[in-house]
C-alpha cells in the first residue's frame, strides 16, 4: 500500500525533514544525487530525533596515507544527542553497526510526489 508523504520540492537536495505518516515517525532525506531514503526518526541508543541531528557525508581515505575526500554527501545522519552516525541507505550505525540499526522504509517517487510503500 502507498502512502503519500510529501512533494519532491517539499525536501529539497541535501537536506532532510520529519514526517509521520500512518503513525511512523519517518525522517525523509534527499541526497545529493537526487535520491530518496526514509529511515525511522528516532535514534535507537536514546531515542532522540534525529530529525534535529545533522545530515552530512563521510571524511575517508581509499589507504592509510592516502589524501582524505568527503564522500557520501547527503547520506550520513548523525544523532544531536551523542553524535551516532546512521547510514540513510540501509539503517546502519557506522560506530556500532552490531549493536545499533535504524529501520528503513521503501519510497517511490512518481510525478514529483514521494511515497511510502508499506507493503
Amino acid at each position: 500500500m502507498k502512502y503519500r508523504v510529501c512533494l519532491q520540492q517539499d525536501v529539497p537536495p541535501g537536506e532532510m525533514r520529519p514526517f509521520t505518516v500512518k503513525n511512523i515517525p519517518l525522517v525523509i532525506v534527499h541526497s545529493t544525487k537526487g535520491v530518496f531514503y526514509a529511515i525511522y526518526r528516532f535514534c535507537p541508543h536514546q531515542h532522540s530525533d534525529l530529525s534535529t541531528g545533522i545530515l552530512g557525508g563521510l571524511t575517508q581515505a581509499e589507504e592509510p596515507g592516502a589524501p582524505f575526500a568527503y564522500t557520501r554527501a547527503g547520506e550520513i545522519i548523525r544523532c544531536a544527542w551523542h553524535g551516532f552516525s546512521y547510514d540513510v541507505t540501509s539503517g546502519a550505525c557506522l560506530t556500532a553497526p552490531e549493536k545499533l540499526r535504524v529501520k528503513t522504509y521503501p519510497l517511490l517517487v512518481d510525478d514529483g510526489e514521494v511515497f511510502l510503500d508499506l507493503a
